[in-house]
């Protein structure tokens, strides 16, 4: 009996993952920097959401228990592989880019090093602040810690941030203002 309420509920939530799989993706990306492993980890979390699709009490809360799913994965990972894997950017040399594109890509790349500089706790509270849009509360709960631990550490993650970014390209950079966007 279990086993069928099980394939129900899974077959009901289905097109709800599959909606949230590109954002599971984004921010798995953004914890990790790979994107086989982002891939993986966003499919692992798709399977275990299926798997214990009856673990879900209140469709409202989908997206927190998908990305508390997600962290979850995420941390069995870095226990298993341990916190120094070294990851390798490969990028198309022969790729004709116009100089707009180029700019922004540039912009990309300092955003995205910076956000990789920061150490793991910061990265993840501002991921999924900023990327996700979670609030604080939703945020505690993904990571398990208390909101006011998610809010200093969003701070200073902010901080770091702005402060990286302004010191990377100081005249380039300097009129901009660094916001969150929701």
């Amino acid at each position: 009996m279990n086993v069928v309420k099980n394939m129900l509920a899974a077959f009901s939530l289905k097109s709800e993952f599959a909606t949230r799989r590109n954002k599971l993706y984004r921010i798995a990306y953004s914890w990790c920097h790979d994107a086989a492993l982002a891939d993986d980890l966003a499919q692992e979390t798709i399977y275990k959401a299926i798997k214990n699709a009856n673990g879900l009490r209140d469709i409202g809360t989908i997206d927190t228990w998908l990305y508390r799913i997600l962290f979850n994965c995420w941390q069995d990972y870095l226990r298993v592989k341990g916190r120094n894997v070294e990851f390798i950017e490969m990028h198309d040399e022969d790729q004709a880019e116009h100089a707009e594109n180029y700019q922004q890509a540039q912009i990309v790349d300092r955003v995205r090093a910076s956000i990789e500089q920061l150490p793991m706790p910061l990265r993840e509270v501002v991921t999924l602040a900023d990327f996700a849009g979670f609030s604080y509360a939703e945020i505690a709960e993904i990571i398990d810690v208390p909101v006011g631990t998610v809010m200093s550490r969003l701070f200073r993650a902010r901080k770091n941030l702005k402060q990286q970014l302004l010191d990377f390209g100081s005249d380039e950079l300097a009129g901009f203002k660094l916001r969150r966007i929701k």
